[in-house]
């Protein structure tokens, strides 16, 4: 058993809905393998059918094998230990899966191998790579809560669990000879266990540093003031104990992290998959976090000054919960400023060099703003309505409550908002800007939700009247009811209202005849992303990447001279390079 106070592991390591997750993750990714092959018009459904078979068996017969040789290790490690070693049916069931499971997979493995000696473009293939990348995640995960809990154990006196250890190594051994296998994984792979380590480092670490900081409250709060609501001692010695019991899972995950962003997805060049899950987890993840903690800071200090309940467990006991806010409000602005540094491209306001990566940027910021500081304006106007129509005799909502949570949100939102839209609109009125499908699915987005709302809460009034006239029932708490769908009109109706006039000071500005009439650039090669990306940085260019069969892994080139080339022309262009590098670009029909 674990010391009392101490985390399990089942706290820390993913569970069912973790499996379903990573379940999920996956459909994902067979989905973008499936599109960007259908794309490309090279999917062979029979080839796809037997590779899935084929590679499904084997990833089946690893886990059978791995099973197997975990249980056996296991019980080393317990006889080792002078523990039990389990009932003669339990080595049995290990012993079976390595003798059956294990030689079925030799056989499998030493069949494919010669398959790939005579077909080497085989181990190139989508399938190959989906379960490569498959079983390295899994491996992963198992490696991870392995890790977890023999650190546990052996700084923070965990229960040993001999299974959990022997797991670890044996998917160690896993995930090495796969990566000596034939073939590449796909690099989304590397994303998402980037992004399922992120999360379980940020949890961990904020943890840690809601100890700390707990720890130095309760040391720098008045000693005369510890009687009206403190709860802890301020001992160092019971923060260390708290810390300790968090290293586990911070060092598991720190590792998983280090592995597949650090020194793999970091690494790699610029694409479109990478920039999304640096802007959207690292970049939003971050600053979602931080509005979250700057909200619950403001308001921690606007309820003490508003609601006078709040008062009543004294001030020490209402401001504790701020160290949970500050650890969080830490690891967001960490999160956000890391991740702002790793697209350079992004953050770079410079006018030549603003791009879809750098728009996406600023309007995904302006759209937590938005969100946090129009609820805000809801809530605040249904708390002045409250004070204006008449209330229901049950109504016991706490006024000065909704007060202090409209202005947290207007405060941790507003200023978000405000800064990110100062820099869109500095772009607003040229024609790159205007016509950037990201603005304009913003505003459209924007613009039709809260139009939506408005008529939602146009339609709810126009019900209850036309219900109590029709019933005979339209009385006082009926108009009541009427605050939450004109609060609800009064915060979306002027959002609405300047967005779509936004949109349409957009569409006055590039007429049809003004914008850049869309051609297509057809790149035929291997490993070009940085010139895929580069192309897809012109405006009026769709670029569409085909992979040159049987070329090696990556060629040489100048992606800036080819983009000049391409950027002369107005025509549909085929762009071919070489395996020496040597570009050439031939203007095709549309």
């Amino acid at each position: 058993m674990l010391p009392a106070g101490h985390p399990s592991v089942g706290g820390w390591v993913p569970d069912l809905g973790g499996a379903v997750s990573l379940i999920l993750l996956v459909a994902v990714v067979v989905v973008i393998v499936l599109y960007r092959r259908r794309a490309a018009g090279r999917v062979d459904v029979g080839a796809m059918v037997r590779r899935l078979l084929e590679y499904g068996f084997l990833a089946g017969l690893v886990l059978g094998t791995a099973l197997g040789a975990t249980g056996l290790l296991a019980r080393a490690f317990d006889g080792l230990r002078g523990h039990e070693t389990g009932d003669s049916e339990e080595m049995a069931l290990w012993l079976s899966l390595v003798v059956v499971a294990g030689g079925a997979l030799v056989g499998l493995l030493a069949w494919l191998r010669r398959r790939f000696r005579a077909a080497p473009s085989e181990a190139d293939a989508g399938g190959w790579g989906f379960y490569l990348g498959a079983v390295d995640l899994g491996a992963a995960g198992f490696v991870v809560a392995g890790v977890v809990q023999v650190v546990g154990w052996a700084v923070d006196g965990w229960r040993f669990d001999a299974w959990m250890a022997a797991g670890a190594i044996v998917w160690t051994v896993v995930a090495v000879v796969h990566h000596r296998l034939p073939g590449r994984r796909p690099g989304i792979f590397d994303l998402v266990g980037s992004a399922a380590a992120l999360v379980g480092v940020a949890i961990s670490l904020a943890v840690v540093l809601e100890h700390l900081l707990d720890w130095a409250y309760d040391g720098t709060t008045p000693e005369p003031f510890l009687g009206l609501g403190g709860h802890g001692t301020g001992e160092w010695s019971d923060t260390a104990d708290d810390v300790t019991g968090v290293l586990a899972p911070l060092v598991g995950f720190a590792g998983a992290w280090l592995r597949y962003w650090w020194w793999n997805a970091r690494r790699t060049s610029r694409s479109p998959e990478r920039d999304g899950y640096v802007l959207v987890v690292g970049v939003l993840g971050g600053l979602a976090a931080t509005v979250v903690a700057a909200s619950g800071l403001f308001h921690t200090a606007l309820s003490w000054v508003l609601v006078d309940s709040a008062r009543d467990a004294g001030a020490v006991a209402h401001f504790d919960v701020a160290t949970v806010f500050g650890a969080l409000l830490l690891v967001g602005l960490a999160a956000w400023a890391y991740h702002r540094s790793e697209v350079p491209h992004a953050v770079d306001r410079q006018s030549g060099g603003r791009d879809e990566v750098s728009r996406l940027y600023d309007y995904l910021e302006a759209g937590v703003g938005l969100v946090a500081a129009t609820l805000g304006v809801g809530l605040l106007l249904g708390a002045l309505l409250h004070v204006v129509l008449p209330a229901p005799d049950d109504w016991d909502g706490d006024v000065a409550e909704v007060l202090a949570v409209a202005l947290t949100l207007l405060l941790a939102g507003g200023p978000v908002w405000a800064r990110a839209w100062r820099r869109i609109q500095a772009h607003a009125g040229t024609v790159p800007e205007e016509a950037s499908a990201v603005r304009r699915i913003h505003l459209f987005t924007v613009f039709g939700v809260t139009a939506l709302c408005v008529l939602v809460g146009v339609g709810t009034m126009v019900y209850l009247v036309l219900f109590g006239l029709l019933d005979g029932s339209l009385d006082v708490e009926k108009v009541a009811i009427f605050r939450f769908p004109l609060a609800a009109i009064g915060a979306t109706a002027g959002v609405a209202a300047y967005h779509g006039r936004v949109l349409r000071a957009g569409l006055r500005a590039v007429p049809p005849s003004a914008r850049p009439a869309l051609r297509t650039v057809t790149v035929v090669g291997a490993d070009l992303s940085d010139l895929v990306v580069r192309l897809e940085e012109l405006p009026g260019v769709r670029v569409v990447h085909r992979l040159r069969l049987g070329a090696p892994g990556a060629v040489p080139s100048d992606p800036d001279a080819v983009a000049a080339t391409v950027a002369t022309t107005a025509d549909d262009l085929l762009v071919v390079v070489a395996e020496d590098g040597s570009v050439d670009v031939v203007p095709v029909a549309p």
